[in-house]
């Protein structure tokens, strides 16, 4: 009787505390034993949840890297809208040469601006170097012609990022696809010494400098007109005319502008120099002149060199040329056939410079180290800006990508989002306390316990004398 006893008051206690415990916790199940079945739906559950919350950290984590890179496109963007104006005004006549200086400076600051966007860090992560996130994706270097160059170090993978089961987004752009972008339309050159893209493909990048040097002055005067100082200073290659006109006072070569001719005595009359219309110039010494008219042809030896150091002589004939220059790995073909003038001459791989060497083209030739006529440098500035345009156009379209990623993103954010709390809801109604039934049970089993105290209580009474009767 006492272990019946025993066993009916534990068994009601077991009840009452277990509705406490559910209520006191708000859980169902607290242990596997409370409902197996339940458990393993539980852990099926979780599990869906915890699945979901790397995913949305994933794409927490690639929202914060794609707004990131596009914020520092935006700044590459206003700075080559500001480069742009920069350029524009340098172009306008009314700037003077210290002027394109003080622009150049100006462009120098914005290219070096661009280096460190292009450079950017998210973390320890670089932005722009492909899946090479540890290493400077962009890197300056100095060619073996004394030239400062930016040399890309990354790779044109993808990042990729796991937002779901089967469903990856890119979270990155490759720097070359931005800021060092092929686009090859063709060899360009500045037009200084008539040189022209030869009939074979081109093979290089960047942009380089083609080098006509003027060799000799070969002509026959009959009039006493000598060259002065044997020609050493003159840049006329390939074939001329001069034209010596005594009764017009004036002496012109091909279709340059007819100078009047120096007076006897003049400072400039041993070395006055005549220019065609392509800016190539001659130096003649009237100081034995004979006053009589003339028409001469000039021949202007020279060589070419795309390196600075092979050197090949010009046929002026040839309309293939083939010029290499090893340090750059770069090979030119060249139309030599209406060279006509001496000078280095700016040659680009259009479509195959990046960024950095257009900015850097344009502060050299605003600097104009090289000493170029306003139309020449003028010339040189207009391929430059189309250039320019080039790049601007890609950043933009590399940050509108990275908007649209990052939108994606957050859709996908908001329906794991959706998923979570559907699947949280399978979960509550699976473990969670219904507190209502569980409050009943609970009233239940103190009654019950109660009862039994009750009942116990009374049975419990006999004493020995009720067994003696």
């Amino acid at each position: 009787m006492f272990s019946m006893i025993r066993l009916g008051l534990s068994q009601n206690f077991s009840k009452l505390a277990i509705a406490q415990e559910q209520i006191s916790s708000g859980k169902r199940i607290l242990r596997p034993s409370d409902d197996p079945v339940g458990t393993s739906q539980a852990l099926a559950y979780r599990n869906r949840l915890s699945g979901q919350d790397r995913f949305q950290a994933a794409t927490q984590n690639g929202r914060s890297l794609l707004d990131t890179a596009a914020s520092n496109l935006q700044d590459a963007s206003g700075v080559l809208s500001d480069a742009r104006a920069v350029v524009l005004e340098a172009m306008s006549g009314t700037q003077s040469a210290n002027d394109r200086r003080v622009h150049a400076g100006e462009l120098q600051l914005m290219r070096d601006r661009l280096l460190t966007i292009a450079n950017a860090k998210s973390g320890d992560r670089y932005l722009f170097g492909g899946t090479v996130t540890g290493t400077q994706p962009f890197e300056a270097t100095t060619t073996n012609s004394g030239r400062e160059s930016v040399a890309y170090n990354g790779n044109d993978e993808q990042q990729e990022l796991l937002v779901g089961l089967g469903e990856s987004v890119g979270v990155g752009v490759p720097g070359d696809t931005v800021f060092d972008r092929e686009q090859r339309s063709g060899t360009q050159f500045g037009g200084l010494t008539g040189a022209a893209s030869g009939t074979t493909a081109d093979q290089g990048t960047g942009y380089d400098t083609l080098s006509v040097r003027h060799d000799a002055t070969n002509v026959t005067f009959t009039n006493g007109v000598q060259l002065a100082n044997g020609g050493a200073s003159d840049t006329l290659v390939g074939t001329h005319t001069l034209t010596i006109d005594a009764t017009a006072g004036t002496v012109r070569l091909d279709n340059g502008t007819a100078l009047a001719l120096p007076a006897s005595g003049a400072a400039n009359v041993a070395d006055f120099t005549v220019t065609d219309e392509n800016g190539a110039e001659i130096h003649l010494d009237f100081s034995a002149w004979d006053g009589t008219s003339s028409t001469d042809t000039v021949n202007g030896a020279g060589s070419i060199s795309l390196d600075g150091t092979n050197w090949t002589t010009l046929d002026f004939v040839n309309p293939d040329l083939e010029l290499t220059d090893a340090s750059t790995g770069s090979v030119l073909h060249v139309d030599t056939t209406n060279i006509g003038r001496a000078g280095d001459d700016l040659v680009v791989f259009g479509g195959a410079v990046n960024l950095f060497d257009v900015m850097q083209g344009l502060v050299d030739d605003l600097d104009n180290s090289q000493g170029l006529a306003p139309d020449e440098q003028l010339s040189r500035l207009n391929l430059w800006l189309g250039e320019l345009d080039r790049h601007h156009t890609n950043v933009l379209a590399a940050t509108s990508d990275l908007g649209a990623r990052s939108e994606h993103l957050a859709d996908v954010g908001n329906r794991l989002d959706d998923a979570s709390t559907e699947v949280k809801g399978l979960l509550s109604q699976v473990e969670d306390t219904d507190y209502s039934e569980v409050v009943l049970d609970m009233s239940r089993a103190e009654q019950t316990l109660q009862l039994a105290q009750a009942t116990s209580a009374r049975l419990m009474q006999n004493t020995l004398l009720n067994f003696l009767r």
